[in-house]
């Protein structure tokens, strides 16, 4: 066994070293730069998974397809028409939108507001650092299962607590609650997802000079003005860079909406991601799912060339 294996490695390295040369040699003829060819393997690996599924599934959307047999029927536009006609699938924008909206805004808060007090004279500052931290270490798949049984509306966590302290009368039904449903997902998101917000935010503020501030105190600014006139300023090019993060994030979200409310109730909080998964794999929709898919790639394009623009308008002003 241990001798095939070295017979293996040594054809394999022989192999290597006739072909490297060759190509080598081959650009050298045609006058192709050598730095190109250390750029092959990495350029293979993109076109094979990232550039060819893309592709593929701007193709399947002109089709209508069940994802599983092999014949399609080529429909044209006709997918992308019916998109326009779908309830369904306006509501879910309409979710993406109110998701990315109150995530960013309760992300840019609470992540800055922690990490301004968290950069200060604090007793037990890096056992704050790592508890806030910590959420982000853990998948979001199981943060979504843990959440749920703290929503269960008979023995989550959550409605005993208000229970307990008299506060009966806020109990609900908190994933099951077409009102309520969304929103409770998004506090699991926020949850999970401020101490990346709260470290990044750290970073900025650390690169703030302390003479500044101290000028600021000696002046008679106090800890309010501080923050708003010098701190939130010069942190603007990291709060422009999260906010792109925490864009692309939300047309992205799946798999917290997925395990805690699967869409519902009543597409309720539905979003697009998992609209794409429900008519893909659960309604065998390939086709029309793959247009779902092109338009919210287009969605994400979009937003990442506003939110860079953002990002170097922030750079230039700081």
């Amino acid at each position: 066994m241990h001798h095939d294996s070295a017979v293996g490695m040594r054809t394999a390295g022989s192999a290597a070293s006739v072909v490297w040369p060759a190509i080598c040699r081959f650009a050298r003829r045609h006058e192709i730069n050598g730095n190109v060819l250390y750029v092959l393997p990495a350029l293979g690996v993109y076109l094979l998974f990232v550039a060819w599924p893309v592709i593929s599934v701007v193709r399947d959307s002109f089709y209508d397809w069940d994802g599983i047999r092999p014949r399609r029927t080529f429909i044209g536009l006709g997918n992308y028409a019916e998109l326009l006609a779908d309830p369904i699938f306006l509501r879910s924008i309409w979710n993406n939108l109110v998701w990315g909206i109150a995530s960013i805004a309760a992300l840019l808060v609470l992540g800055f507001s922690m990490a301004y007090l968290l950069n200060g004279k604090l007793r037990a500052r890096d056992a704050y650092r790592a508890a806030l931290f910590l959420p982000v270490t853990v998948s979001g798949v199981v943060v979504a299962i843990a959440w749920g049984f703290i929503y269960h509306p008979e023995i989550g966590l959550l409605n005993s607590a208000l229970r307990t302290v008299g506060l009966g009368k806020l109990a609900a039904v908190w994933l099951g609650d077409p009102r309520l449903a969304l929103y409770s997902a998004i506090a699991v998101n926020v949850w999970h997802y401020t101490g990346a917000w709260v470290v990044i935010y750290l970073a900025g503020l650390q690169t703030i000079p302390n003479e500044l501030m101290e000028a600021a105190s000696i002046d008679g600014a106090n800890a309010w003005q501080r923050m708003w006139r010098i701190a939130i300023p010069l942190v603007k090019p990291t709060t422009a860079a999260l906010l792109i993060l925490g864009a692309i994030g939300a047309v992205r979200t799946f798999e917290i909406v997925y395990i805690l409310t699967q869409g519902g109730p009543y597409h309720a909080s539905e979003v697009m991601a998992l609209r794409v998964y429900n008519l893909a794999f659960m309604l065998h929709r390939a086709g029309y799912a793959s247009a779902l898919s092109v338009v919210l790639l287009v969605i994400a394009a979009v937003i990442t060339v506003l939110q860079l623009r953002l990002y170097r308008g922030a750079h230039q002003g700081a």
